[in-house]
């Protein structure tokens, strides 16, 4: 029976330093990986660029450079760009021709 009581003495010993480690690695802080904060823009700042024209908004780090805008449609596969055909978009009347990228224009009655 002594030899039960000193094998379970030991066992609770061990338990207890399995614990105390798991919590101790628990407990260790990791490090936070943070980007470096961006600078915001001001109000005046931003509003500058909602007044301006869309092709004339500054390119900073916070706001990439803003598209020109182009017409889409056509009268003929002239006024697309490359690997684009000027087709009918859809089977409603008046719709307008749009320069789409397909191999072949789509049916529509």
């Amino acid at each position: 029976m002594r030899t039960s009581t000193r094998f379970r003495t030991l066992l609770l010993m061990a338990l207890c330093a399995l614990f105390a480690v798991a919590a101790g690695l628990a407990q260790t802080p990791q490090a936070p990986a943070t980007a470096a904060p961006q600078a915001v823009p001001s109000v005046a700042e931003f509003l500058a660029t909602l007044s301006s024209g869309p092709s004339e908004a500054p390119a900073t780090e916070l706001l990439p450079p803003s598209p020109k805008f182009l017409s889409t449609t056509c009268t003929s596969n002239a006024d697309c760009g490359p690997h684009e055909l000027c087709c009918y978009p859809c089977g409603i009347p008046d719709c307008n021709f749009v320069c789409m990228r397909v191999k072949r224009c789509p049916l529509f009655p």
